[in-house]
């Protein structure tokens, strides 16, 4: 009896021994993922309920072989609208750092080959390797909406939640790495500022007073600031400066009589007129033409803006326009050249002209 029970005691013992034994040299194999790093989600638009493009980096520590997927899931809250190829790009950078991507070709649903198959389940979008392969430690991205154009022009789809608060995007898939990216959605992403440009014109004349000096029926005179007996080769009388932020520009213009007898107003010296004209000596003409410099939408106006002829239609009462501008400018000089002719019968006496100058912004 004690022989039998000892056996069996024994029996028992080595079982138990087998089984601690076999325990004790078990090998149990575990596969644990590589965390992704440099993982960042750039949004458009962080408000809630706002349409926003996402632009999703990561490096892959394990790279990705043929076949295998990476699985981008955006957490409850996010609305991923209606599902189109064109909304997606995904590039793979050729170094380690965030820069230098190379695109890859996408197509909706199954991989093809070297394209990538994309698809969207619920929240979860999902793009599929065919043949194509990632190195280890290299950058992807991931452009998701109206950012996505290496296939063609996206749309912005993906709304953000309704409510404000921190969100957890997931990025997974069958590759061996996997990573979280953190957002926080607001109740208002916009910050509303206000400024006031004062408005500004600035107007100058470099002098008031020029000089014709004593006029012949024979040459044309040119009116000179510097020579009291005027030039008989044309040259800049004075300048205008012209400046203003005027969004629409300004309008230069000139008035008043043309050359009149102070002792007898009815005696006149005829202007030129609204069209340009060369001067003609033996004829009675007055008028002017000028050139710009330094203006930006600037244009002089006819009569006055050829080369080599001259014009003006002015009375005190009615003015012609000089020159305009489009929109702000800086400082812009108007050169003014003034010609004069008699004729043989042209009445004697001593003639002055007043020209008057003005400046007018358009706000």
């Amino acid at each position: 009896m004690f022989r039998k029970y000892l056996r069996t005691s024994i029996a028992i013992f080595m079982v138990f021994f087998g089984v601690m034994f076999g325990q004790h040299f078990l090998t149990i194999e575990k596969v644990f993922a590589a965390a992704l790093t440099t993982l960042s989600d750039t949004q458009t638009a962080l408000k809630v309920s706002t349409l926003s493009d996402h632009t999703i980096q990561f490096v892959t520590p394990s790279g990705l072989n043929a076949g295998e997927s990476i699985a981008i899931t955006l957490p409850a809250g996010y609305a991923t609208g209606t599902f189109s190829i064109l909304n997606f790009d995904l590039a793979t950078s050729t170094t380690v750092s965030c820069s230098g991507f190379v695109n890859a070709t996408l197509v909706a649903g199954a991989s093809l080959g070297a394209s990538w198959g994309v698809t969207v389940a619920s929240s979860t979008i999902t793009f599929t390797s065919g043949t194509a392969t990632i190195e280890a430690n290299r950058c992807v991205q991931i452009k998701i909406g109206g950012n996505a154009t290496f296939g063609g022009a996206g749309t912005t789809t993906l709304v953000n939640p309704p409510t404000f608060g921190a969100y957890t995007i997931s990025i997974a898939g069958t590759f061996a790495d996997r990573g979280l990216i953190s957002e926080y959605i607001v109740n208002d992403d916009t910050i509303a500022m206000t400024g006031i440009v004062n408005q500004s014109l600035v107007f100058s004349i470099s002098t008031s007073t020029i000089y014709f000096g004593t006029l012949g029926a024979g040459a044309a005179k040119y009116a000179s600031s510097t020579n009291p007996l005027g030039d008989t080769t044309e040259t800049i009388a004075h300048t205008l400066d012209v400046g203003t932020n005027a969004p629409s520009g300004f309008t230069l213009t000139v008035s008043g009589k043309t050359l009149t007898s102070q002792q007898n107003s009815a005696n006149t010296i005829d202007f030129i007129g609204s069209t340009a004209a060369s001067s003609t000596p033996g004829t009675e003409q007055f008028g002017l033409r000028a050139t710009e410099l330094g203006g930006v939408g600037t244009m002089v106006s006819s009569p006055f803006s050829l080369a080599t002829s001259y014009g003006y239609s002015g009375t005190a009462s009615t003015s012609n326009i000089l020159a305009t501008g489009s929109g702000s400018t800086p400082t812009s000089t108007y050169s003014l050249r003034y010609v004069t002719n008699i004729g043989a019968i042209t009445e004697a006496g001593i003639y002055a002209a007043y020209l008057v100058y003005v400046a007018t912004a358009n706000f």
